[in-house]
């Protein structure tokens, strides 16, 4: 069974969004101590990814749990820890710093088929919704266009 067809796979990400409901936005500035990004993601039901911006408020990065994960135990993971792992580990303080520099983001206007696409091309589970200046409006996981697109072939979104 296919969730995206022809018809489908042109709805517009702001019609998912419709459906979602508020939401708290997942940011912190790229300044951010690795301490407050845990606290960040802890404390966000939702999600499990942060987005990071600058002091425009614009999207520079994402970090996943998973990259937090490893940075915050990634030297319980060595039996033995290399001179070059430590430096790195001692330099990679803010969230800027183990953010992914280049995130998979989505706009509003966006067709649902392009989007999943680019989601699962890059084997990501969730992402920001940007408006035209790059700022974060909310996010959206594969879960949440599964849902609505489930919602569509049920008949209860017409």
């Amino acid at each position: 069974m296919s969730l995206l067809d022809n018809k489908t796979s042109k709805i517009r990400i702001s019609e998912v969004i419709k459906g979602l409901g508020p939401r708290d936005l997942t940011v912190v500035p790229e300044n951010a101590s690795i301490e407050d990004v845990m606290s960040a993601i802890v404390d966000c039901r939702h999600s499990r990814m942060l987005n990071v911006v600058n002091d425009r408020k614009e999207l520079v990065g994402t970090v996943s749990l998973s990259a937090l994960t490893r940075h915050v135990f990634d030297q319980d993971y060595e039996p033995t820890i290399h001179a070059r792992s430590l430096i790195g580990l001692l330099s990679r303080e803010t969230a800027g710093d183990i953010m992914r520099k280049q995130p998979i983001c989505a706009t509003a206007e966006e067709e649902i088929g392009v989007v999943t696409r680019r989601m699962l091309a890059a084997n990501v589970k969730e992402i920001p919704v940007v408006d035209s200046d790059k700022r974060v409006i909310t996010d959206i996981t594969i879960v949440d266009l599964i849902q609505h697109l489930l919602a569509l072939k049920e008949g209860d979104l017409l």
